[in-house]
C-alpha cells in the first residue's frame, strides 16, 4: 500500500500545482472556469481522501 498511497500523493500534489493556473486564466465573465475548478478541487479532495484512507487501513491491519 505505500507505493499507491504515493502514488496518490504525487496525484495531489500535481492536480494542486493546476490549481493557480486556472485562477490565473480565469476572467469576469468566465462562466465554466470556475466550475471546471471545483471540479478539480473536488477530485483533489477525493486523491486526498483516498490516500488517507490507505493509511487508515494500514493502521488497522
Amino acid at each position: 500500500m505505500p507505493k499507491r498511497r504515493e502514488a496518490l500523493t504525487n496525484i495531489s500534489s500535481s492536480l494542486q500545482q493546476v490549481v493557480p493556473a486556472l485562477q490565473a486564466l480565469t476572467q469576469p465573465g468566465d462562466e465554466h472556469l470556475p466550475f471546471a475548478m471545483r471540479h478539480l478541487l473536488d477530485a483533489i479532495d477525493r486523491v486526498d481522501v483516498e490516500a488517507t484512507d490507505d493509511l487508515d487501513r494500514g493502521a488497522a491491519s
